[in-house]
């Protein structure tokens, strides 16, 4: 039992130190600073205190203005209930109307039932609602009670404050208990900490015996059966401090519990560490309203925005544009806050198409708001400032990077000594601005997109800008090794299915490369080296629009090494295939790279050429040429070439044939290409377009099968070759499997429910990927069908043959119209219907 004193007045009881006001018996519930000013003027008893006492004895070492005690006092009047119980003497003080009677000492009496007790420095109430942290919550106010000291740790705005005081008022909810709130915000000097708390205690800010007088208190009022919890806020610039303050708090005190919030953890000794996420975000799929506001990111906007404009809403056509922008601010709740804030200015589509400027778009936040928290730039300037100079460099380098990186792609673009960018990157994790997860290849990294854009205006500030972006530049083509290689089948599928992930930092290098502050030389060669992923992914639309950016500015005299200029060439070919077809300038980067590789002798680039000449031909109905291309091709390939380079000419002799409407020569050499492969039923080898091998060779054999009388294996072989394109998920080997085998044998065997499913499938892919060549067939075999719409006008000569065999009225008259309309594989089919 705590001994103390006892003050009575009319029907009221005061028990100090325990600072505990009872009325008839009844608690009365008594803010701290409230109680501290009556403890003084009881102990008047009942004689003038005057303000200068007051405040020297209840905000020792404070200058408060006298506004202070009016409040306080203003408190302690509501909680008495009569507001003539404390009066004011003009100019001169303060005192209790009612006669004080006191007892010293007296034995504290405990309550039959714990009275759960807030005490001042008053415990904020959040305001607004905390959406998506109630099995967090949950879990820390499970863990509080054993584990006695959690950090909540995250990156300024994420909440860490509210959902902290969330797991307060959710533990006084399971259990008695005695809560002190002591905000570090304000305080900007380490030697200040122990004061602070001291005043928060109601003890005085200064004296030699300070730590001794806080732990007695805190000890005093957990060793009466209520347990005490310190919520230690923003504690991230007084980390040292703090840290010390709560280890020597913890051994003093044995049943007291801390919470602390703070950007990074103190690392002190019995810490656990709790680092908050984001709020969940919604991901691709969520697209109406009801799906995307399950998410606690929208939910939280809507609600923010509700409260800045009544008639905010929600429906399936805005829904993505409010998913963009969660996932574009990370589920960060303060950005989220004040994105929702410029609802009355702007709509969803609007707001989200301006997030790339969200530094000077998110400035509105609360006016009662701590300084950093008012605009999204003030939250990140706090935490860039508390860096050291080391730390500050390698952040604003690792912004260069779009995705996520490694440890290895950070040494890249530092340059530094490998264990110093480790130590840099774990820094930088524990203060919450860099976010690391373990992966199957080893640890990954990445900055949060908001984090990324600030680091990007500090790099612009800092002079390195160029020097930095040209380093993530030359580390970017490093990854990618050979290009030929690549090109040629000899890249294995898997190692650019890991690297597919590096096409943002491809993208944003190559803006820069191509831009007035960048180096040409550099991005044309990051568009050498990264064309096949280019392909592997699909994206020939986007590599084509990036690749004649590069070409026109070579063309205006940039300069260039001559083999980079022709791989260049020869993608940039490759890429008008797939999505324009076989156009005049698709014949004209060919030769233009055939020309260049045959000038500085280099034969791999040569065949590189030769192959692009030869697609050419084929798909504009030149098969004879096509066929002499592809014998040349053929020609090229020395004694020691390897099994790829083989495997190509064979397959590009026998599609001739095929064409030209010799189908046992072009069967016989496709037997030889699957012969070679090691195996028989897999070929694995990537043609010079990066279309999957065994699509390409099974196309063509089913091909063959139909022409040569075999329509039921054909379908067979149609089945299995779309099962496996679609395996593959590479939009070019599903395109080419379906438009060039699949769907035409479908419909030769009669088959048109599969054939229109086919069609769908490619549909869906050639409208995704921006690839107009390929989108073609989807209307010529769906006018097969008798569906609406015609194949356009400038479809291709093969194309033409394709839908007229299949079918189309409009086909057949343009193939009629031709000069020699029954030359080629087509021709039987044409006579037959003569």
């Amino acid at each position: 039992m705590d001994q103390g004193v006892r003050y009575t007045f009319g029907a009221f009881t005061f028990d100090v130190p325990q600072l505990t006001l009872t009325k008839g018996g009844l608690p009365v519930k008594l803010g701290g600073r409230a109680a501290n000013l009556l403890a003084v003027l009881a102990a008047a008893g009942g004689e003038l205190v005057t303000r200068d006492r007051l405040l020297a004895e209840v905000w020792p070492g404070q200058s408060i203005d006298e506004s202070a005690v009016r409040v306080h006092l203003s408190g302690l009047r509501k909680a008495l209930g009569d507001d003539g119980l404390v009066v004011n003497e003009a100019g001169r003080g303060y005192r209790l109307t009612l006669p004080v009677s006191r007892v010293s000492p007296i034995q504290a009496q405990v309550p039959e039932a714990p009275v759960r007790l807030v005490v001042e420095s008053p415990t904020p109430r959040p305001l607004v609602r905390l959406l998506g942290r109630s099995d967090i919550v949950a879990a820390l106010a499970d863990e509080l009670p054993d584990r006695r000291f959690l950090t909540l740790a995250g990156p300024g705005g994420i909440g860490k404050t509210s959902v902290a005081l969330a797991t307060v008022a959710e533990l006084a909810r399971r259990q008695a208990t005695m809560v002190r709130f002591v905000d570090f915000a304000p305080v900007s000097d380490a030697a200040w900490v122990e004061g602070t708390l001291a005043t928060v205690l109601g003890l005085p800010a200064s004296g030699a015996d300070r730590f001794a007088a806080i732990a007695a208190t805190l000890g005093a009022t957990t060793s009466n059966t209520t347990p005490t919890l310190l919520l230690l806020d923003n504690c991230e610039h007084l980390v040292d401090a703090v840290a010390d303050l709560a280890e020597r708090l913890l051994s003093a005190v044995p049943d007291l519990m801390i919470l602390a919030t703070s950007r990074e953890p103190l690392r002190a000794a019995g810490e656990w560490v709790h680092r908050l996420p984001a709020l969940p975000t919604p991901d691709e799929r969520a697209q109406d309203a009801a799906a995307v506001l399950a998410y606690p990111a929208a939910a939280l906007f809507h609600e923010r925005a509700r409260a800045v404009r009544a008639d905010f809403a929600v429906d399936d056509a805005t829904a993505p544009a409010l998913a963009e922008i969660c996932r574009r601010l990370d589920g960060i709740p303060l950005a989220i806050e004040l994105a929702a804030a410029r609802v009355d200015l702007m709509d969803l589509t609007e707001l989200a198409g301006r997030l790339h400027d969200r530094l000077n778009l998110l400035t509105r936040g609360r006016r009662t708001a701590l300084p950093r928290h008012r605009t999204l730039r003030a939250a990140l300037d706090w935490s860039y400032e508390l860096l050291a100079p080391n730390e500050k460099t390698l952040l604003i380098r690792l912004s260069v990077f779009r995705a996520g990186f490694d440890a290895a792609d950070a040494q890249g673009v530092t340059g530094g000594d490998e264990i110093d960018v480790l130590d840099g990157l774990a820094d930088l994790v524990a203060k919450s601005l860099v976010v690391s997860s373990r992966e199957p290849g080893g640890m990954r990294y990445r900055l949060l997109d908001t984090t990324r854009h600030y680091g990007h205006e500090r790099l612009a500030d800092s002079g390195l800008d160029r020097s930095v972006r040209a380093a993530h530049a030359r580390h970017m083509i490093s990854l990618f090794g050979d290009a030929q290689a690549a090109w040629e089948g000899k890249a294995p599928r898997d190692w650019l299915a890991i690297h597919s992930r590096r096409i943002d930092d491809i993208r944003g290098a190559l803006d820069w490369a191509v831009g007035e502050e960048g180096d040409v030389g550099l991005g044309l060669g990051l568009m050498v080296a990264s064309a096949s992923l280019w392909f592997h992914l699909s994206l020939a639309h986007e590599f084509l629009g990036r690749a004649e950016r590069v070409l026109a500015v070579l063309d205006q005299g940039g300069t260039a090494d001559p083999a980079q200029r022709v791989e260049l060439l020869a993608a940039y070919g490759h890429a008008l295939w797939h999505t324009r077809g076989p156009v005049p300038e698709m014949a004209q980067a060919f030769q233009r790279a055939l020309a260049i590789a045959e000038d500085i002798r280099d034969e791999g680039l040569a065949r590189r050429a030769l192959w692009g000449l030869w697609a050419h031909r084929i798909l504009a109905g030149g098969y004879a040429e096509s066929l002499a291309l592809a014998e040349a091709f053929t020609d090229r390939i020395g004694p020691g070439a390897g099994l790829a380079d083989r495997q190509t000419a064979l397959h590009m002799r026998a599609l001739s044939h095929h064409f030209m409407g010799d189908h046992a020569p072009a069967l016989e050499l496709l037997q030889a290409v699957i012969a070679a492969d090691a195996d028989p039923v897999r070929v694995n080898h990537a043609n010079h377009a990066q279309v999957d091998g065994k699509v390409a060779a099974l196309s063509l054999l089913m091909r063959l099968q139909w022409q040569m009388g075999d329509v039921g294996g054909a379908l067979d072989l149609a089945r299995l070759c779309a099962e496996d394109a679609v395996g593959t998920d590479h939009a070019l080997s599903i395109c080419y499997g379906l438009a060039i085998g699949c769907i035409p044998v479908a419909i030769a065997a009669g088959e048109t429910a599969l054939a229109g499913a086919w069609i769908d499938l490619l549909a869906q892919r050639t409208t995704r990927h921006a690839l107009d060549h390929w989108h073609a067939f989807v209307h010529g075999y769906g006018r097969v069908l008798g569906r609406p719409g015609a194949p356009p006008a400038d479809i291709s000569a093969m194309q033409e043959e394709m839908f007229a065999v299949a079918g189309c009225p409009l086909a057949r008259a343009r193939v009629a119209a031709r000069p020699d309309p029954t030359a080629g594989w087509h021709g039987p089919w044409l006579r037959g219907l003569a």
